[in-house]
């Protein structure tokens, strides 16, 4: 029988009720009062029941999260591993799914390709390393000056500095680099940090700066376009061996005179490439190796090179009574 048939069958017995009701002497307010006390009385009867079910429910579905939750934490490792394993092989293309699922709204925000080369949005000022071996730098008393430089490898860790056959780099010449690759440096490196307050642009830098500008400017860079060009004007440092130079570079040009920090790089063995200008380099050791290492300085003059670890100096530029100003590269290789 359908909704309806039931429904129609319903309403003929209501209507056969009230007629009999009618003619037993009974109005029709009265008739009405009755049926809805009726209605009344069948809701209260299923009411406690529907309440009573719910709850049961409810208890259940929390008992059941309950246990599986204790059952997570009492054998974690054994299932993550589990997980870990099948799901390995699925990393990648769900990885390039979500890849091409971005397309549609990284075309409405192109201005967010700018994070896909960054390892670290955020750093986190407070991070320290428990137990590290400071050995490296315990013994390290000057910072020495090598005549023939030869490529680094990674066991290398004691800072040094050597004059390069790098050609010196002015303002001028950076002015003349960016107006020949124009395009570039403003599609892919748009943003200069400004006295680690705010962001200006390269066209800022070059063509509405002040004269009189006292400030130092980081411009960062981190893709292969950019650093095709800037290898044409600051070739691959002889230390720094063929294969393993990451793409991130920084210049920095610095008209302020005050003192400020290097920024840490992507790799930890690093070098600070003196463009133009000179400067006194204080390296300080990093805060889990200050009790055993002491701090070095270092006069960096136009074209020498300073090579240092990171992990275990942290570079500042010391203010100058000078005025020239100071232009330098930063690279690294892992």
């Amino acid at each position: 029988m359908s909704n309806h048939e039931v429904i129609q069958e319903y309403s003929n017995s209501i209507k056969n009720l009230k007629k009999q009701c009618i003619d037993a002497g009974m109005t029709e307010d009265e008739f009405r009062r009755m049926y809805l006390n009726s209605l009344e009385t069948l809701d209260d009867a299923d009411r406690p029941a529907n309440v009573q079910r719910r709850a049961v429910t409810k208890y259940r579905v929390l008992l059941v999260g309950l246990l599986i939750t204790l059952y997570i934490v009492y054998d974690y490792k054994s299932i993550y591993s589990s997980v870990v394993c099948n799901l390995q092989e699925y990393i990648y293309p769900g990885l390039k799914l979500l890849r091409k699922m971005s397309i549609p709204f990284i075309s409405l925000f192109p201005s967010l390709t700018e994070y896909y080369h960054e390892t670290c949005l955020i750093q986190n000022p407070y991070f320290a390393v428990v137990d590290m071996d400071c050995w490296p730098c315990s013994t390290v008393t000057n910072i020495r000056q090598v005549y023939d430089p030869k490529p680094v490898s990674q066991q290398q860790t004691a800072p040094f500095i050597y004059e390069t056959e790098q050609q010196i780099i002015n303002m001028e010449m950076l002015k003349q680099m960016y107006l020949l690759n124009k395009e570039t440096f403003d599609k892919e490196s748009p943003k200069i940090l400004t006295n680690n307050k705010y962001y200006s642009s390269p066209h800022y830098l070059f063509i509405d700066r002040p004269i009189d500008d006292q400030s130092f400017y980081i411009w960062k860079f981190n893709n292969m376009n950019v650093a095709k060009v800037l290898r044409q004007v600051i070739p691959r440092p002889k230390v720094v061996p063929k294969f393993g130079q990451s793409t991130e570079r920084f210049i920095i040009i610095d008209t302020s005179q005050r003192s400020f920090n290097i920024p840490d790089t992507e790799c930890s063995f690093s070098f600070l490439l003196a463009l133009s200008g000179s400067r006194e380099i204080h390296l300080l050791p990093a805060e889990e190796c200050k009790h055993q290492c002491k701090p070095l300085k270092v006069e960096l003059k136009e074209t020498y090179l300073l090579w240092y670890n990171w992990w275990y100096w942290r570079p500042a530029v010391q203010s100058s009574l000078g005025n020239n100003t100071f232009i330098a590269h930063v690279g690294s290789y892992c």
